[in-house]
């Protein structure tokens, strides 16, 4: 057991008698004699706020030894509560237990909690409480008029983290109502209040990386609206920040690598002659690492991607199947919005593209189980509209972007005879307009079909088949169509992906007529062997050699390798290596000059999570020079962004269950680590920091911790940064004690704030079973 002091005496004699490193010039700064309330042993997450609106702050924990939330109410020395409030509360009220002056309140839940959030949910004036819990997710209890805490309401479809920092109620975008957001292991939510006095079901924004934690709210941009961050892991730690978007949301996820693993960080808010910073606590050394999120111009390379940072936008929780694609102009704007659907759910989200990013989402309902989806201007109109197909509803449809912000629920078409497949937007006669290439499955078997709108003015036009043909020899059920533009003076034909299978090549025929098309390459071991079970992800379309006509490339373990058509056949031209033999290669971005010539190649490695950068040297020879990191994505397609607006080159890869997004010119922001702080104390290691300004100079101080060694010390800001003021050891061992000994940092929590309303601020220590408070004298 370790046992606490309580006598000011042998706390301050330590403070002063080890201070001698204290700025000179500083205020006088001291801390009377400590107070304690005694409770049990299994309590955390203790939250400061005005629970009763009297003015003075109090407290509220979760108290896991009885399975219930404790309320700490904050009385005057001669106070006590009211009687009044006991006859609401009188099968939960207990007295005073110790010498700090607050009243306990229990209310109980009757199961463990993990975390606990407190503020006004409802907008009524009165503190609520939601908290966290392995039962039951997330449970808010919001407080009557007179102090009850009857009325509840719960929230599942999630699991609940198990530790604290993953519920915050906070004011996010400053219009006077406070939001509740919830980190999960999935996503992160975020619930606004409704009009019936409740919470509505969130705003879910989902995350890439594993065991995240330590959720911050904080306004990072500078713009006045908070942003949400936390650290998770993927490969290497990393700061996660999602930038709130002006119009309402959140966007994607800048993950800014940690060179050192982290306990914890926190913003730094107090000091108001600082910039905003943040401080960490090194997980190897317990040294303190102080660091910036500052905006920049992406310095992008040469290449495609070299350089640029990627914006990850997570949009679905991971799932058996991958999400599916399609990018489009919906709202008429000129620029490309992208649509993704969930094979898993029944809707499909659209990303707005506007003034160089992707805004948070909006989510409409569609086909349940959509396994094929594109886009294209298949209407006299300046928006594209959207096709979407369910192989198990059996179900094909169109949907269009309405002047109201609504995704038209789709509009089914039939076209040809027997259950669709699979279906792509393509223009084969470079008219402008989008036909609908789709892949029928009847008794006779598959056949492609090639339709288009009879009146290209209505969405509900019936549709035309301009061609329809068999399938033959096909075994296996395509997974994918994509226009192909190798085919020389022939024009764009097809290729068909087939699972385990080489693909179906289709070239418009010669002196054909419109539309028709004809198999290419079937006897062909380049296709047999080379292409077999390619994905389009793996395919690119270029000129390799300058003669003006396009070659394919194709990605595969250890390069990437260049196919010709030429009079019927398929001839392997040229070959780019990778970094690695063994590295599988499932992307190949092509680099080319204002001439369309080949400067260079991207290739992606999954496994090493990395960008292999090629480019040409003076034989000619496209050879490995770089490599960046990039981070994990099941790579399933990438697409060049084109605005009808002009602009510069903008890429985006797509995977199971997130997209990057590179824009060349896009404003990104860098993290810029400054000066440290490591103590001069031997054998002390922080576990955690807590910020202050104590003395109110507009600098920040810090409380920081060593949680195993039981010591506090105290740290001062200034211009030059925080030195440390005083330090002491929390409470001393007593050998001859059998019982509990509590978690294994103690303390475990620090919260700071003006405790007892003299207008300076205090602190106070979640400690063993009981709570330690601080009050500057």
């Amino acid at each position: 057991m370790r046992k606490c002091h309580t006598i000011c005496a042998l706390l301050w004699g330590s403070c002063v008698g080890n201070a001698l490193a204290a700025e000179t010039a500083a205020l006088p700064l001291g801390f009377g004699e400590p107070q304690v309330i005694k409770l049990d042993w299994s309590t955390r997450a203790l939250q400061v706020n005005d629970l009763d609106g009297d003015g003075r702050l109090d407290l509220a924990l979760i108290n896991n030894d009885s399975a219930q939330i404790e309320l700490l109410y904050q009385r005057h020395d001669e106070e006590s509560r009211t009687e009044s409030k006991r006859r609401f509360q009188r099968d939960r009220w207990e007295p005073t237990l110790s010498d700090a002056g607050f009243d306990v309140e229990k209310i109980t839940v009757g199961f463990p909690m993990f975390d606990l959030g407190v503020g006004d949910l409802n907008g009524d004036g009165r503190v609520d409480l939601a908290y966290t819990a392995r039962d039951v997710p997330l449970t808010i209890r919001l407080q009557g008029e007179h102090g009850q805490w009857l009325n509840s309401q719960e929230f599942d479809g999630f699991d609940a983290l198990g530790w604290q920092s993953t519920v915050k109620v906070v004011d996010l975008d400053g219009d006077g109502q406070v939001e509740l957001v919830v980190l999960s292991s999935d996503a992160v939510r975020v619930f606004e209040r409704d009009d019936s006095g409740g919470l509505q079901e969130p705003d879910v924004y989902f995350i890439t990386g594993e065991n995240p934690f330590n959720l911050e709210l904080v306004d990072v941009t500078g713009d006045g609206l908070a942003e949400i961050c936390y650290i998770s892991t993927e490969g290497k730690q990393s700061l996660v920040v999602r930038e709130q978007v002006r119009d309402g949301g959140f966007g994607e996820e800048r993950r800014f690598i940690l060179e050192r693993p982290v306990r914890m960080y926190t913003p730094l808010l107090a000091g108001k002659k600082q910039s905003l910073q943040f401080a960490s606590v090194d997980s190897r050394s317990g040294a303190l690492e102080f660091f910036e999120i500052l905006s920049a111009k992406d310095a992008a390379g040469a290449l495609p991607l070299q350089g640029v940072q990627p914006q990850i936008y997570p949009v679905f929780k991971k799932v058996q199947e991958g999400a599916r694609y399609a990018l489009g102009d919906l709202n008429g704007d000129g620029e490309p919005d992208l649509q993704v659907a969930n094979p898993a759910g029944s809707e499909l989200m659209i990303f707005l593209k506007e003034e160089g990013r992707y805004l948070a989402s909006k989510s409409f309902p569609s086909f349940s189980a959509i396994s094929s989806l594109t886009a294209g201007r298949f209407f006299d109109s300046k928006q594209d509209a959207v096709v979407a197909l369910s192989r198990e509803e059996k179900h094909l449809g169109v949907s269009q972007y309405d002047s109201s912000g609504r995704l038209s629920f789709p509009h089914l078409i039939e076209i040809g005879e027997g259950e669709p497949l699979v279906c792509e937007a393509v223009d084969l006669d470079g008219d402008g307009h989008a036909e609908l290439a789709i892949v029928n499955e009847s008794k006779a078997g598959m056949q492609l079909v090639i339709a288009q709108p009879v009146h290209r003015r209505k969405l509900t036009s019936e549709w035309e088949i301009v061609l329809q043909m068999d399938l033959r020899d096909a075994r296996r059920k395509p997974s994918s169509i994509r226009a192909l533009d190798i085919f020389g003076e022939r024009g764009p034909g097809l290729m068909l992906c087939v699972p385990r299978e080489a693909p179906i090549l289709l070239a418009p025929k010669l002196d054909g007529a419109a539309y028709e098309l004809e198999f290419v390459g079937e006897g062909s071991s380049v296709r047999e062997s080379l292409l077999k079970d390619i994905s389009p992800a793996q395919i690119s379309v270029v000129d390799v050699d300058g003669d003006g006509l396009n070659e394919l490339v194709a990605a595969r373990t250890g390069f990437a390798r260049a196919i010709r058509y030429h009079e019927g056949s398929l001839e392997m031209v040229d070959q780019f290596n990778a970094r690695r033999s063994g590295d599988v290669v499932t992307t190949v971005i092509p680099s080319v000059d204002s001439k369309g010539l080949l400067q260079g190649l991207v290739f992606y490695v999954p496994k090493e999570g990395e960008f292999q950068f090629l480019s040409r040297d003076d034989d000619g020879v496209l050879r490995y020079q770089h490599t960046e990191a990039a981070g994990s994505i099941n790579l399933s397609g990438w697409s060049k962004l084109t605005s009808r607006k002009g602009g510069t080159e903008a890429y985006l890869l797509y995977g199971d269950d997130r997209f990057w997004y590179f824009a060349e010119q896009a404003e990104t922001w860098n993290i810029e680590v400054g000066t440290g702080f490591e103590t001069e104390l031997e054998d002390v290691y922080f576990s955690h920091v807590a910020e202050a300004d104590f003395d109110a100079d507009g600098y920040t101080d810090l409380v920081a911790v060593d949680g195993n060694e039981h010591v506090v010390e105290i740290l001062r800001g200034g211009s030059a940064g925080v030195r440390s003021q005083m330090y002491w050891e929390i409470f001393e061992q007593n050998m001859h004690y059998q019982g509990r000994t509590g978690a294994k940092l103690e303390p475990r929590q620090t919260v700071v704030a003006d405790l007892n309303g003299d207008g300076r601020q205090d602190f106070a220590f979640l400690i063993h079973d009981r709570i330690i408070f601080y009050l500057q004298e």
